[in-house]
């Protein structure tokens, strides 16, 4: 808690007059986001994909939407990508046995709470190259991103 804002961090196309010297963490250092620098000309692509209000205005109720870019930023933000990989080296550590299907139901009850259906687990395995061969960390960092743009782990019903 307290402490001085975190830096945003930022890409290749944040450029322009004011670009700050130094780009914050990947990750906010760990932070909440309400401890991320704002900058009204350097906003985070990802605050700004799910409707983060506009530095220069009042707002006293946060617009909601459901738009392509959100998909298009989980997707491809190196952030959603850093976490896919830490999220599939936590599975490998709860299962070193690497057997896929026990790792499939692990994952599927930590990212949304439930057990996959008998088609999902076929998908999951065919999408890994199993049972032929015993999936790389890249394909599990992969099936973690798939489940990270479901729809059913955006929203919460």
């Amino acid at each position: 808690m307290y402490g001085p804002s975190v830096p945003t961090h930022l890409t290749d196309f944040m450029t322009g007059r004011g670009r700050p010297g130094k780009s914050g963490p990947l990750d906010g250092d760990g932070r909440r986001s309400i401890y991320l620098e704002v900058r009204r000309n350097f906003m985070s692509p990802m605050m700004l994909a799910f409707d983060t209000p506009q530095a220069a205005q009042t707002f006293g109720r946060r617009a909601r939407s459901n738009v392509p870019a959100q998909a298009l930023i989980l997707m491809n933000d190196p952030f959603v990508q850093q976490q896919a990989k830490q999220f599939a080296e936590r599975m490998e550590k709860a299962f070193p046995d690497k057997q896929p299907e026990p790792r499939i139901r692990w994952l599927y009850a930590q990212a949304l709470q439930r057990e996959p259906s008998a088609h999902e687990l076929t998908a999951a395995l065919e999408f890994l190259g199993a049972p032929a061969t015993l999936p790389s960390a890249e394909a599990w960092a992969d099936l973690c991103h798939v489940l990270f743009n479901t729809k059913e782990f955006v929203f919460v019903n």
